[in-house]
């Protein structure tokens, strides 16, 4: 009886552990797979904002009168037909009791088709530090996750700036695949993601522009390496926002909203982001941006991070 008793509570004390750190390493893997800063969500915010939203160099070459564009050439005139550059972000995130720092790089690039078509292209970077992620002898431990990706959109602008009216509209299908790794938690992920953005500008007064942007998009995640159980099922995002600008000489600065919204059941369905950028003209090709943004949203979802990069025209 009393080797009875001692084998069961053995049993008790061994199993609590195991399943107390089995618990805890599935909400890590959901926290890594199911918000905004996984793969998955990653995708869903580069089709958004390379597509969706207008860079300062877009809104210049669109609204600005030739006095205010300091002698920039638009993306699409004789000499400049195409847009590259490289932008580095930082950020903390939050997902309830976990913790994490984003770092990225981001290079974009474009290139006039035609008067009315562009091709778009971004390849983000990332690095995540996950905090208190894994378990070792010693205790809770940080783990790190690199990831890269490649997006390309086809925008095609039905309003040219030679058409005598107030607005611009675009309309941007997009494709992205995107790749994540963590050799501490022996998980990854591979992400195929297609979306389509629309892009309505108006200004509504000299100086002024007004961008409503709206981007839907369908993620298929399939995990690799130790996934217990791959999500192979297709996630759609939906993202609404809108930017507000405002030329002045050689700069130009927005501020924005935006809401996301999964329709997919997963740990940060629905998050807002507010958002402040500032662009500036070195010189006729060459420009800096300036961005820095707050996040929230259900899950306990909090974030914090800004951008800051340089764009030329050749």
């Amino acid at each position: 009886m009393k080797t009875t008793l001692r084998l069961v509570l053995f049993a008790i004390l061994a199993v609590l552990p195991t399943t107390s750190v089995f618990g805890y390493w599935y909400y890590v893997e959901e926290y890594l797979n199911n918000t905004p800063i996984s793969e998955g969500g990653s995708a869903a915010t580069d089709a958004f904002v390379d597509c969706a939203q207008l860079s300062p160099t877009e809104v210049e070459d669109a609204f600005a009168p030739s006095t205010e564009s300091a002698g920039t050439p638009t993306q699409g005139s004789e000499g400049s037909p195409a847009l590259t550059g490289l932008e580095f972000g930082a950020g903390d995130f939050e997902v309830g009791a976990l913790e994490a720092s984003l770092y990225t790089i981001k290079i974009p690039y474009s290139k006039r088709l035609n008067e009315r078509a562009t091709l778009q292209l971004s390849v983000p970077l990332t690095m995540a530090i996950y905090k208190d992620a894994v378990f070792t002898l010693s205790g809770l431990e940080d783990a790190q996750a690199y990831g890269f990706g490649l997006n390309v959109g086809y925008a095609w602008q039905k309003f040219l700036k030679s058409d005598n009216v107030p607005y611009r509209w675009k309309i941007t299908p997009s494709a992205g695949l995107y790749y994540r790794d963590s050799s501490d938690l022996n998980l990854g992920s591979f992400v195929t993601n297609i979306g389509l953005s629309s892009s309505f500008a108006w200004q509504f007064s000299p100086g002024w522009v007004l961008n409503m942007g709206n981007s839907i998009s369908t993620a298929w995640n399939s995990g690799i390496k130790g996934y217990p159980d791959p999500i192979r099922d297709d996630q759609q995002t939906l993202v609404n926002g809108l930017q507000l600008y405002r030329l002045l000489d050689r700069w130009t600065v927005n501020v924005y909203f935006t809401h996301t919204q999964s329709l997919s059941d997963i740990v940060v369905d629905s998050f807002q982001t507010y958002g402040f950028s500032a662009g500036y003209k070195l010189t006729q090709k060459r420009s800096l941006r300036l961005t820095l943004l707050t996040e929230e949203g259900n899950g306990g979802y909090k974030s914090v991070r800004g951008t800051l990069g340089t764009t030329w025209q050749f």
